[in-house]
């Protein structure tokens, strides 16, 4: 795991010097700044993003099993299976019953508040919020002091996954 980020460390550090050469030689300063400026904004909404799953991961491995196998006393124990819990057979009714019955306990069990946000856990992360603060912060200054050129820093903005996405990519072929 610590290779595959130190890798795409790496690779954003090339991408960046490389990138800033050549925006700074062939279009200018504004298009260096803007190209570096959305660069390091993406990288780091991406850093924030891949640590808020990384932490959602974590803590659901915590705090479940791994498996789903039996404990092997229980097995000893009960080796017929007497003691499983036996559901009970459903009395068969016509499909317009049925699926007027499926429809009432799905409209029941909607999507309260607290559902959402265990759910949303890794999209409402602090971090990621903190980084598209920055990135908007960014996008400002840059348009408040009338250098903001959209194409240069949507390249940089791009360069940022594209490149992470490569590097992984690569490394997982081998």
């Amino acid at each position: 795991m610590r290779t595959k980020i130190r890798a795409v460390a790496a690779a954003l550090a090339l991408i960046a010097l490389a990138g800033g050469a050549v925006t700074f030689t062939m279009f200018g300063e504004s298009s260096f700044t803007n190209f570096e400026t959305g660069l390091f904004s993406a990288a780091l909404v991406l850093a924030a993003s891949s640590f808020g799953y990384w932490q959602m991961v974590q803590g659901s491995a915590q705090s479940r099993p791994h498996h789903d196998l039996q404990d092997e006393t229980d097995r000893i124990d009960d080796r017929f299976g007497l003691w499983e819990e036996d559901l009970p057979e459903e009395v068969t009714e016509d499909a317009a019953s049925l699926f007027k019955d499926e429809k009432r306990k799905l409209k029941k069990r909607g999507v309260d508040f607290k559902t959402f946000l265990k759910t949303a856990r890794p999209a409402l992360s602090l971090y990621r919020f903190g980084a598209y603060a920055v990135l908007v912060y960014a996008v400002f200054t840059l348009i408040s002091s009338d250098i903001f050129e959209p194409v240069s820093y949507l390249f940089g903005a791009g360069a940022a996954p594209l490149t992470a996405a490569a590097v992984l990519w690569f490394m997982n072929r081998r």
